[in-house]
């Protein structure tokens, strides 16, 4: 074997991983399909450059403070304990009206726990909710200051409520459905 050709061989055999690996399109590559393997043009992703910016922080009374927008958040309504109600829907001829029942538990702006709405047989409800009956829908909850955004513990596709929180009292909606569940906590 002749210098040349082992200088070749090893040049090619320095170049081929660098080729497999310069798929991700981020600078030009070696092609198999271009004459004699010369590097084939690719067009390059513009450049994008993250900087992450911090504060001076300064103690005592300086110029830097917090916005005071952020100190006046109003505080999450605790919705955790036994609730009960009505809900109503459409049903076959008419609108119905029955009982309903929840239980939550709440750790901070989340929160998990149950809703039963009993005589679901004939309404215009999710599957979910007349599948499992008295035994109640998992759900899974963001509290927000006015407002809870529920929804299935397997995902909104199964079931998704929104309530309005007015103190001991919530009024909700089953999205995608007619139907309103008034709930009143336990006390």
């Amino acid at each position: 074997m002749s210098r040349a050709n082992l200088r070749l061989l090893l040049l090619a055999s320095a170049l081929l991983p660098a080729a497999a690996c310069s798929t991700s399109g981020e600078g030009p590559g070696l092609s198999p399909l271009s004459a004699g393997f010369f590097p084939a043009e690719r067009p390059r992703p513009a450049m994008t450059m993250r900087v992450a910016l911090t504060l001076p922080v300064e103690s005592g009374g300086g110029a830097v403070g917090k916005d005071p927008l952020l100190t006046d958040e109003p505080a999450l309504p605790d919705i955790a304990g036994r609730w009960t109600g009505v809900w109503s829907g459409l049903g076959v001829m008419t609108r119905r009206v029955s009982t309903a029942h929840a239980e939550f538990t709440q750790a901070g702006r989340w929160g998990w726990g149950k809703i039963v709405l009993s005589d679901t047989l004939a309404a215009d409800v999710p599957a979910v909710v007349t599948y499992r009956g008295a035994l109640g829908v998992p759900v899974v909850f963001d509290v927000f200051p006015s407002r809870v955004v529920m929804k299935h513990e397997a995902g909104g596709s199964y079931l998704s409520a929104v309530f309005r929180i007015d103190g001991d009292r919530m009024l909700g909606a089953l999205r995608g459905h007619d139907t309103l569940i008034v709930l009143s906590r336990e006390r």
